[in-house]
């Protein structure tokens, strides 16, 4: 009898699935990089609490070094031993015995924790060939006076750049062996420079008596004809006032014609200031007159130089 086919179950073939297959053949490089990151993160962990723990022991050993205070054993002070304590029952005989007190070191240690003495720089040794201090120089004393009260003094040193003391009368001062210049001055008083030289010796005086300014009197000559002279033409007037002018210039140079032409004024005058004279020519043609006149010039008469009481002037000793 023929086999049916039909009672036969079917066969079915099965692939197997490729999202297994993937699962399971996985690359190994993933795996060997996460064991490597966490054997990198380890090591470091490791390294940062050692150098922690490092850095607090140093720091530690240091602060006790420098808060350990310094013992020496001339410095140890016996302390009484603590009174045994109080038992509800009694305690055994006790074995341990007393330690003897130290005896005193003869040198004190020096404790090794100390902190170092900063370093300072080292102190300069006394200069044992220093040359003594230098002694003041020798001076001298002077005494300014004069019979003007309002007269001032200024001494000046030997060179410009020595700054000048000034004093007034009756003023004693202490000055260095030397010469000096003394300039003495004073309100309506003319002034008086003179040398002072100091030796040395006893106290010095420095007397003046200066001299009044002189009252003086002044003219004006401006406009005096010195000479004249007429001309009846033109070409005779203009050789006139040639000859005029080049007079003029020789005359105003001369100092005998401007004392005489002060004479005329006060037989006492001298002139005074700078002198011009000009030369001028005017009138009708026919009439016509040149002269030379001058132009700029005074004269002064100054009473003769005395002191405020009548004396003769200036007058300066040192004694």
């Amino acid at each position: 009898m023929p086999d049916n086919r039909d009672d036969y179950e079917p066969i079915i073939a099965t692939r197997p699935s490729r999202e297994r297959l993937r699962e399971e053949t996985q690359p190994l490089w993933r795996l060997v990089l996460a064991l490597g990151g966490g054997l990198v993160v380890v090591v470091l962990l490791a390294w940062w609490l050692m150098g922690r723990l490092s850095d607090g022991g140093a720091a530690k050993t240091a602060q006790t070094e420098v808060s350990a205070p310094e013992v020496t054993t001339s410095e140890v002070v016996e302390q009484a031993p603590a009174p045994p304590a109080r038992d509800s029952e009694p305690s055994a005989p006790s074995t341990e015995q007393t330690p003897a007190p130290p005896a005193p070191a003869t040198e004190p240690a020096v404790s090794d924790a100390s902190p170092a003495a900063p370093e300072g720089p080292p102190a300069a040794a006394p200069d044992a060939e220093a040359p003594p201090p230098l002694a003041p120089p020798p001076t001298a004393s002077v005494r300014f006076t004069s019979p003007d009260s309002q007269v001032q003094f200024e001494v000046r040193g030997p060179t410009d750049s020595t700054p000048a003391l000034t004093s007034k009368v009756g003023d004693v001062v202490d000055l260095a062996l030397g010469t000096y210049r003394v300039v003495a001055s004073g309100p309506q008083l003319e002034a008086l420079e003179r040398e002072l030289v100091l030796t040395g010796g006893p106290p010095a005086e420095f007397t003046v008596e200066l001299c009044a300014q002189p009252k003086q009197e002044l003219e004006s000559l401006v406009g005096r004809v010195v000479e004249e002279r007429v001309c009846t033409s033109t070409q005779q007037c203009q050789s006139m006032f040639d000859v005029l002018s080049e007079d003029a210039e020789q005359r105003v140079k001369d100092l005998a014609f401007r004392k005489q032409q002060c004479a005329k004024w006060r037989p006492d005058a001298a002139p005074e200031g700078r002198w011009t004279l000009d030369t001028k020519c005017d009138g009708a043609t026919t009439a016509t007159t040149c002269r030379i006149e001058i132009a700029e010039g005074a004269c002064a008469v100054t009473e003769p130089r005395r002191t405020l009481r009548g004396g003769a002037c200036p007058q300066a000793e040192l004694r």
